[in-house]
């Protein structure tokens, strides 16, 4: 049920509204209180009775009952709909959930298709029902919980219709909010699923004949399995070794931080190109800062007479609340793991030297250099740029609260060795 983030509610206090939804998008509809004086209410002892019915309208343009049904299976059922819960669930049992931290279950009834051949309607339906509320809602009574989710094909476009309705003793008018704003963030994350996703597209090519069969294999142990050389713990590789072309790294890692897991879907290989696919699984809230509903990535390297060809595209669906901040650090983490990987494939021992200031050895008692890093790695390239850097003082003192720039960084233009775009979705200069 969607009332399950009460005492959350309570304990982070203004974070419902800042994880809240755009109400020009939500239509509302709530019966209140029809047997608060049948059940002797007492509201100024806090102590609210009555049936709370709660209905929520969705308009997806875009998609097909099918495809709207899916996207509130995957991304609600099985994910929490935005909420900051946690779903468990088994694959024995996939009609049945435990929502964390509350205790909460639900059971997923069977969801129906009708089809009405006059009007050309076509419906699908999916009921559930809170089969035990846990110990942190007093006052709702037991099996009086039904809710119903309609996915109803009209007018060059899918309506979703999602009515919940249970009774309670006591806090009603709490309650009642409380299911307004989590059956409205959940509706607006199965809304956002929906949505075309963003694409960004990061290419450089090499111009040195480089075989494409080895520069995957030198991406995946390199980018895949070591983390790219990015300054971050070094992912966990877990699960089987990756038959095709993957060299020591394994189908699946876990990177922390984040909490993010990540697997290679497929791989493909012919005689000029060979790519590999990848997904993040189940990301969401236990992500951040990458709140994302779905991400998926595919890294092709193709011979051409230029050189090889490295083409790193990413299609995701970030959180409309975290979208500017999340486009920002996808474009950062993926423009430098290919520069990054661009080094390991020209140069893939290479160091570069740590030096004091300047170079003046005075400043560390007469040592010239005190220890060395990979070049291919974010480090790396900051120090490199830092010891080739002829900027003034002053310049590069501002630099210092400019992180973006420090390193291997550039426009993404066409001036530039590793060229992004960006293409799809509503960027985020038209949300403003």
């Amino acid at each position: 049920m969607a009332s399950t983030l009460v005492h959350l509610l309570i304990l982070f206090g203004g974070f419902g509204q800042l994880w809240s939804f755009s109400p020009r998008y939500t239509s509302f509809n709530t019966v209140q209180g029809r047997h608060k004086s049948q059940l002797g209410a007492d509201s100024s002892a806090g102590e609210e009775s009555g049936i709370i019915s709660v209905s929520i309208q969705k308009r997806f343009p875009d998609a097909t009952p099918e495809q709207a049904r899916d996207a509130w299976m995957e991304c609600h059922w099985k994910k929490g709909g935005g909420l900051p819960i946690f779903i468990v669930s088994s694959d024995e049992s996939p009609k049945e959930r435990t929502i964390l931290p509350t205790l909460m279950k639900e059971q997923l009834l069977d969801d129906e298709v009708e089809e009405n051949q006059e009007d050309q309607s076509h419906v699908v339906e999916i009921s559930y029902k809170v089969t035990d509320a846990g110990p942190l809602f007093p006052g709702i009574i037991p099996d009086t919980h039904s809710a119903n989710v309609t996915f109803e094909y009209t007018n060059q476009a899918t309506v979703m219709n999602w009515d919940v309705s249970f009774e309670t003793t006591k806090f009603y008018t709490l309650y009642e909010a409380v299911t307004q704003w989590t059956v409205g963030t959940a509706a607006t994350t199965v809304e956002e699923c929906l949505t075309l996703p963003r694409r960004l597209n990061v290419k450089t090519v090499i111009d040195v004949d480089i075989d494409p069969f080895l520069a995957r294999k030198e991406c995946l142990e390199f980018v895949w399995a070591s983390g790219g050389g990015l300054p971050l713990i070094p992912p966990i590789p877990f699960g089987d070794i990756l038959e095709e072309g993957g060299g020591s790294a394994r189908r699946n890692l876990l990177r922390i931080p984040p909490l993010i897991t990540e697997s290679i879907v497929d791989t493909a290989t012919t005689e000029k190109q060979t790519s590999f696919e990848y997904r993040l699984n189940r990301p969401g809230l236990t992500t951040f800062p990458f709140l994302l509903h779905t991400h998926i990535g595919h890294v092709s390297f193709t011979s051409t007479a230029q050189g090889l060809a490295i083409d790193w595209e990413v299609e995701f669906r970030p959180y409309q609340i975290a979208k500017p901040i999340v486009e920002k650090l996808v474009e950062m983490t993926v423009s430098t793991l290919v520069r990054n990987l661009r080094v390991k494939l020209l140069e893939p021992d290479a160091v570069v030297l740590i030096k004091p200031p300047r170079g003046n050895a005075n400043l560390t008692m007469g040592l010239e250099e005190f220890g060395k890093v990979s070049k291919s790695s974010w480090l790396g390239g900051v120090l490199e740029s830092h010891l080739s850097d002829v900027r003034s003082t002053k310049d590069q003192t501002l630099s210092l609260i400019q992180p973006w720039t420090w390193g291997r960084s550039g426009e993404g233009d066409e001036l530039d060795i590793v060229q992004y775009q960006w293409t799809g979705g509503q960027s985020v200069e038209e949300d403003v």
